[in-house]
């Protein structure tokens, strides 16, 4: 969604909101106003049902069958014989790759929301919103085990592993970037750009708002557009207690969107006075029995094999066609440690 930013200040409004503060001073009402959600303090709680952690799931067979693809298992022969050199085909090692990098392209794309701002001299803010699903970690860790070519007879057990650490934090992590035209130009118009990160709430079908449980803290800073793009996690709880009962936060049964807003986004200091929301969908009411879309398991003709590594850094420019290829890139960089 594209936004222009404008503020115009009404003395009317003013004036009712002077006037309402001194009738609540006057009248002693302590609860005259709703508290702000970055005053009130989650109750985190531990649901029955083993599907609440949906990081805690066994490896999607799409991600062990492209595996296969290029390191294929070679039975054993009985007795058993004195292992030969591993040879490598570099052919399906590149066309499992390519195949593991359109699921990569696949999962970002569809786990991903971006709201654009519109500045005064038409650069445009760029923050997206990407959920780090189950299934884009595979797509992010099966690329990176076939780009350095990790040869093991335990692939599925590694990829269990990687998503019972992750399943360990017990919350949901989502990535968001700050990007803007401007970033790294030489001669900017220089605006700055302030999320109110602490009312940044995941809203879903019951109406709970929920605040993040851990966040990293530079997203909270004054963002100035001629400079680098920001980017950090934001984590929230997968239950929360509410009416005395603990609350499954995204129960797929209800839950087809996750939906995360914030009340205002300041420009150059000045209040966007409406709320800004990234909606990623979810869950369906029905599952399609028809099988997903099979990559494609070998290397196109012209296809430059050094795109499929991580990119350290965002893009910036919002209309090339290369930008969801490259997002992706920046995403694999920043879910793989060793990247960084």
């Amino acid at each position: 969604m594209i936004r222009g930013f404008s503020f115009t200040p009404h003395k009317s409004l003013v004036f009712a909101l002077i006037s309402f503060l001194i009738f609540c001073i006057m009248t002693g009402l302590s609860g005259c106003g709703t508290p702000s959600p970055e005053n009130q303090t989650p109750v985190i709680c531990t649901p029955q049902s083993p599907n609440v952690n949906i990081y805690r799931v066994l490896p999607d067979s799409w991600a062990g069958a492209i595996f296969e693809m290029a390191f294929p298992t070679i039975p054993t022969p009985i007795p058993p014989a004195i292992p030969a050199p591993i040879q490598f085909n570099d052919q399906q090692i590149l066309g499992a790759r390519y195949a593991a990098f359109q699921y990569l392209l696949d999962e970002t794309k569809r786990w991903s929301d971006t709201e654009t701002i519109t500045l005064s001299d038409q650069n445009k803010t760029r923050i997206t919103l990407t959920f780090i699903s189950p299934k884009l970690l595979q797509a992010v860790f099966l690329s990176d085990v076939l780009r350095d070519r990790f040869i093991t007879s335990d692939f599925q057990t590694h990829l269990q592993n990687m998503l019972n650490g992750v399943a360990e934090r017990d919350e949901l992590l989502f990535l968001l970037t700050i990007t803007t035209t401007s970033n790294n130009n030489i001669t900017p118009t220089r605006h700055t750009i302030k999320i109110p990160i602490n009312n940044m709430t995941l809203n879903n079908a019951e109406n709970l708002i929920v605040l993040h449980s851990h966040d990293d803290h530079n997203l909270e800073q004054l963002i100035d557009t001629s400079a680098e793009p920001v980017f950090g996690y934001l984590a929230y709880p997968f239950a929360m207690l509410s009416g005395g009962q603990c609350k499954w936060v995204l129960d797929p049964k209800y839950n087809t969107n996750i939906v995360i807003s914030v009340p205002f986004i300041e420009v150059d200091g000045v209040n966007s006075g409406s709320p800004y929301s990234w909606t990623i969908p979810y869950s369906s009411l029905i599952n399609s029995i028809a099988p997903s879309n099979i990559p494609i398991p070998f290397l196109p003709a012209g296809f430059d094999p050094n795109l499929m590594s991580p990119l350290e850094l965002p893009p910036s420019e919002i209309n090339q066609n290369d930008y969801l290829q490259n997002f992706a890139r920046y995403i694999w960089n920043q879910i793989t440690p060793k990247n960084d």
